[in-house]
């Protein structure tokens, strides 16, 4: 199998097949082009390159020869298969894999493009940018022992006014009914009052709607500091009603979190705190995400964004338009407004402060050079500060001007902007590339200081910061961001079933999977340090009570409603994570199986092998089939045309392996009356037929598939860099790949972005 492994680190594009194979003789040879042209040439070019109108796309891609000729065999002329078969199918598969069927795979390596930050990065470097500062600075980690919210219970004798404290302690979950009662014996049942503190971190990026219901009086802040409540419901009590409000939040911060609650002659006592996080539904906000830490709250730009440019299978920002540039304007300007809200904590001084302007000069010398990610020069420092101060200006006009012109330069936008512009790396490119890499955001105050003492430019000390900054909640973010992307359920809409045919799979159900996933990705990473295998193979699956309910564990483990503990995947008749309920109810439709739908994710995301996309779409409608078919049946007969086969019988061998769990995942053996059918004849990358029985023998083979490992590492590297992997040479290097298999995912995700940021870069000795 090593030959794989040289192949893709030489291309790092396509990964290669092979069989051993007799190269055929030239006279073969000459009866296969006679074969090709006379009955290939006309849809697919005399070099195979691809015909418009016809098929446009050229003849190469991973298959081995066996494959080849099989395919051509049966299906080839497209509409006249029977006209080249047996031998003629052999020697025409011969003569296009010898001298055209591999050309396309071996390509000169690529530059780095110029492309803008992303829409999470630009985000996340806004927000890591004012970060830098007192006042707003962020701290990287909470402390994950410290679970629920500070709550703090006074006594009131007048309205909104307290009295005396009664009680502290640590509410897990903010949801309470008192009733006509007292939280506890002794309060004044007239008037009492409920301060929780702490922090929130949610795991998704995306937009939240945070709730507050009550019958009383309150005021909610959500990132936000004490000046201007989120939500004010102060002076509207006695009335049960229910406010929201909504925001973008970046996932793996924290944000702060306060809740002030008052009861003054009330009748009863009601409050609740919920939340509607993105792919998830209402709910109170549990107790795994709330802290007791409190920090300051970050600048999480609210301005939607122009979606990026997904075509290459990753995110970029490579599309320029004037909706883009016109959100980003917008963008600038929220940002500008909030550093005038908070330019003396920023700046460390005072409105009456002679030395104001003084300090808020030295300020934006610091925020401009943490922005363009490497120290000013004289004429930009005259450029974008020190001209922007006058004496008949205000300070306001100042701060919003200096703003604008950072966050709308070239050089905060386009972070490859100084590496591309530079001979030489240098530690400045670096520490970008790494943070960019690590975080999707800018280097930090900590890593400037590194490069200025000379600390950040031996390979040692490349590798402990590397280490110290993977630690920080922004990578552990990040990385989970890929899984999500990797898993194809990032930007898909969470799965929705018929309520006739499985009322219990309600959008409670479907957002207790989700979590379960996502607990189970962090579980495996973060927690077990395990690697791509530990993660493949999913040895216990968090299950919360319901879910185990659902899904048959006949021995549900205590725990209360938010808890999601680990069951043994044989309990739950799982074997791999291809088989979490969460996934298989997603690549299904709403009243039954897709073998389609899970096939293709099997095939190209958990064995990394490749599909051409079908010249022509045809869509799955039960009224053309037997209603007393079973789904496999369907599907066999749906893709039973030559011109389907050459990718369905990847598709439907894999999808079939996983017709014993219905459309939510669970266990069945039965579908209209008649035995599942899961076996099947997978062919590998070789060509070689191996027969297959379900879910056990699918995780077996991808445990052993070492394309399956080179897939998900070029994944990840598009991922982390938003570059083609041929850009960096270092990556080809083969020692990265070695023992692939024994490699924590962390130190992969660790190498990738450390070798990747230190590309070209002279270590000093």
């Amino acid at each position: 199998m090593n030959f794989f492994r040289l192949a893709w680190i030489a291309s790092l594009a396509v990964i290669v097949g092979f069989t051993s194979w007799a190269k055929p003789d030239e006279i073969s040879l000459l009866k296969g082009k006679a074969i090709f042209e006379k009955q290939c040439a006309e849809c697919h070019g005399l070099q195979g390159q691809g015909v418009a109108g016809e098929y446009e796309k050229p003849l190469n891609g991973d298959w081995p020869l066996e494959k080849l000729i099989r395919v051509v065999d049966k299906t080839m002329p497209e509409l006249e298969p029977e006209v080249c078969r047996g031998e003629n199918a052999k020697l025409v598969a011969s003569y296009v894999f010898e001298t055209f069927w591999q050309k396309g795979e071996i390509r000169p390596p690529r530059e780095i493009s110029l492309a803008r930050l992303t829409n999470r990065q630009f985000r996340q470097s806004v927000a890591d940018l004012f970060a830098q500062f007192p006042g707003t600075r962020m701290p990287t980690t909470v402390n994950r022992d410290n679970r629920g919210l500070r709550a703090t219970y006074y006594d009131v004798k007048k309205m909104n006014r307290r009295h005396q404290k009664k009680k502290e302690r640590i509410d897990p979950v903010v949801d309470f009914d008192f009733g006509p009662d007292v939280p506890f014996e002794g309060m004044n049942k007239d008037g009492f009052s409920i301060l929780w503190q702490g922090s929130i971190v949610p795991t998704e990026t995306g937009w939240y709607e945070f709730f507050v219901h009550s019958s009383n009086g309150f005021s909610f802040w959500i990132n936000a500091d004490g000046k201007k409540a989120s939500i004010d419901e102060t002076v509207t009590g006695g009335k049960e009603r229910e406010k929201s409000i909504r925001l973008f939040l970046l996932g793996g911060r924290p944000y702060p979190v306060l809740l002030d609650f008052f009861k003054f002659k009330d009748p009863v006592a009601k409050v609740r705190l919920s939340w509607k996080p993105p792919n998830g539904k209402k709910e109170v906000v549990p107790r795994e995400f709330l802290f007791q830490q409190s920090v300051p709250p970050s600048l999480i730009i609210q301005q939607k964004l122009p979606p990026d440019d997904s075509s290459a299978g990753f995110a970029r920002g490579t599309m320029i338009e004037q909706a883009w540039d016109e959100a980003v304007t917008f963008a600038a300007l929220e940002a500008g407004r909030f550093a005038n809200e908070k330019i003396d904590k920023l700046a460390q001084t005072k409105q009456e402060d002679p030395r104001r302007k003084e300090k808020a000069e030295e300020f934006f010398l610091q925020f401009v050079k943490f922005a363009f990610r490497q120290p000013l020069t004289e004429k930009q420092k005259e450029f974008f500060v020190r001209s922007r101060f006058g004496e008949s200006k205000s300070l306001a006009r100042t701060v919003e001007e200096i703003v604008l012109l950072t966050l709308k330069s070239p050089r905060f936008l386009y972070p490859e902007w100084q590496a591309l512009a530079k001979k030489e790396k240098d530690p400045y490119v670096v520490a970008t590339r790494l943070a960019l890499y690590l975080w999707d955001s800018l280097p930090d105050e900590r890593l400037h200081q590194l490069i200025e003492k000379g600390n950040l430019s031996k390979e040692w000390q490349l590798a402990n910061q590397a280490k110290h900054m993977l630690q920080d909640s922004r990578a552990q973010a990040k990385f989970r961001d890929f899984l999500l992307h990797w898993l194809e359920i990032d930007q898909n809409e969470s799965p929705k079933k018929d309520p006739s045919l499985f009322p219990k799979f309600d959008d409670q159900a479907v957002a207790d999977l989700r979590r379960s996933l996502l607990k189970y990705l962090d579980e495996v990473v973060w927690e077990k340090k395990g690697t791509l295998e530990d993660l493949i193979q999913a040895r216990e699956i968090p299950l919360n009570r319901n879910m185990a309910t659902y899904y048959g564990v006949k021995k549900i483990k205590d725990s209360n409603f938010t808890d999601f503990p680990l069951y043994p995947s044989g309990d739950l008749g799982r074997q791999g994570l291809f088989t979490h309920p969460y996934l298989l109810a997603n690549y299904s439709y709403t009243d039954q199986t897709s073998p389609i739908h899970r096939g293709v994710f099997v095939a190209r995301k958990i064995l990394g092998r490749r599909l051409r996309p079908p010249k022509e779409a045809v869509s799955f409608k039960n009224s053309n089939f037997d209603p007393n078919w079973t789904m496999r049946q369907k599907v066999t007969a749906l893709t039973k045309p030559a011109n389907c086969m050459s990718c369905h019988d990847l598709i439907n061998s894999t999808g079939f392996l996983l017709e014993g769990y219905d459309a939510t995942g669970r266990i069945r053996s039965k579908e209209r009356g008649k035995t599942i059918d899961t076996k099947v004849t997978y062919f590998d990358r070789e060509g070689n037929e191996l027969p297959m029985k379900g879910p056990g023998d699918l995780l077996k083979h991808s445990l052993s598939n070492e394309s399956s490992e080179i897939f998900f590492m070029e994944e990840l590297f598009k991922y982390v860099a938003k570059q083609d992997p041929s850009c960096y040479k270092v990556l080809t290097n083969e020692k990265l790949f070695k023992d692939m298999t024994n490699n924590k995912l962390t130190e992969l995700y660790l190498r990738l972005c450390l070798e990747a940021a230190s590309d070209g870069f002279v270590h000093v000795p």
